[in-house]
């Protein structure tokens, strides 16, 4: 997979944001980390520092754009994932510590709407008829909110097709699934898909329903070491902590479902 220019300048520019004052650690942990962990990752920070002294500097953005980020410069420690897709594709690329990855978090999808609209819908397949402008959810290419709200629709039989047909014509791809939320915030007659966890993050959007959980792509978030990282060691033990109960316990304060190991 060749890198885009814009992938290559983030690296250059990334937007960080730290769990501690600067001047806690010269040299930090740096965690990239899936647009959608930001509020659950940045608590997993500040309860890990408390508990070993290690600071801790998270990298916020699409799974897809994090990926590609470390494939063109790798800076990061660990890679959070929102999908398997991305971290194969690092595994591919030579850039993770073998026997490191891990699945370690899930969710679900749900269909929202803005508070001021006035969509009521009983089933998914109301959505192929409903007057609506646009559909939002994360680029369904390559971010993986996006692929899995399209294949969430695929699954719903619509008309001798699929649902995700009959309205894929009205999506609008956005950079992540947090970027999918803020057009339903700004829009009444805009839709939108996200996952369960990111309606916390908003009170002007209300949810339609919760799309079903479906074997084929489950939900999954992945965790894996960055080779060559500066902290192999704290690394490590943050992978651990990850799966240990005291993170299990935070993610399902912000209704994460917790993966079993």
């Amino acid at each position: 997979m060749r890198l885009s220019r814009r992938a290559i300048a983030a690296v250059m520019a990334l937007s960080l944001i730290t769990c501690a004052e600067p001047d806690t650690a010269i040299d930090p942990l740096v965690i990239f980390a899936a647009a959608s962990l930001r509020d659950v990752a940045t608590d997993f920070g500040a309860d890990f520092e408390t508990r070993h002294g290690t600071r801790i500097i998270f990298n916020f953005a699409g799974s897809n754009t994090l990926a590609q980020q470390i494939q063109a410069a790798p800076m990061a420690d660990i890679f959070l994932s929102a999908d398997r897709h991305w971290v194969d594709f690092l595994d591919d690329n030579d850039r993770t510590v073998d026997g490191s990855r891990r699945a370690f978090l899930g969710n679900r999808l749900v269909l929202i709407a803005h508070l001021d609209a006035g969509f009521e819908f009983d089933e998914p397949t109301d959505l192929a008829t409903a007057n609506f402008r646009f559909l939002a959810l994360a680029d369904p290419i390559a971010v993986p909110a996006g692929r899995y709200a399209k294949a969430a629709l695929e699954q719903f039989d619509w008309d001798g097709s699929d649902l995700w047909s009959a309205v894929s014509d009205r999506v609008a791809p956005a950079l992540d699934v947090r970027a999918a939320l803020h057009l339903v915030e700004t829009d009444p007659q805009i839709l939108g898909i996200v996952y369960r966890t990111d309606v916390n993050t908003s009170d002007k959007i209300r949810v339609l329903l919760e799309l079903r959980e479906f074997e084929a792509s489950p939900i999954a978030y992945w965790a894996t070491q960055i080779k060559d990282g500066k902290h192999p060691e704290a690394a490590s033990r943050f992978l651990d902590y990850l799966t240990g109960s005291s993170a299990s316990e935070i993610a399902e304060r912000h209704s994460f479902t917790v993966r079993p190991q």
